[in-house]
């Protein structure tokens, strides 16, 4: 798993680009990327031994709009192993 120093890190940025999901606890996954063999196979190269972890933070937040309708806001942030942003995506 990643550390937590990393991950207050990562949430502290967060917040301050979406001050909406301040306090709001990530459900962490964590998945195993393999090396595609066989695009390495067409390209005739060799494939490279190296697994990838890649983290995923998904923050949820139900908010209420101006008329008055419940909304689940859903914020996913990508980590690699070193604990840097890859990609952060939200829901509308």
């Amino acid at each position: 798993m990643i550390n937590k120093l990393k991950l207050n890190k990562v949430k502290q940025e967060i917040v301050k680009q979406f001050p909406e999901f301040k306090g709001v606890k990530p459900l962490i996954t964590e998945k195993v990327i393999a090396p595609q063999d066989t695009v390495f196979k067409k390209l005739s190269l060799g494939a490279p031994k190296e697994f990838k972890r890649v983290f995923r933070l998904q923050f949820k937040k139900r908010i209420e709009t101006a008329d008055r309708v419940a909304l689940e806001r859903i914020l996913t942030v990508s980590l690699d192993e070193q604990g840097k942003i890859i990609k952060i995506t939200e829901s509308r």
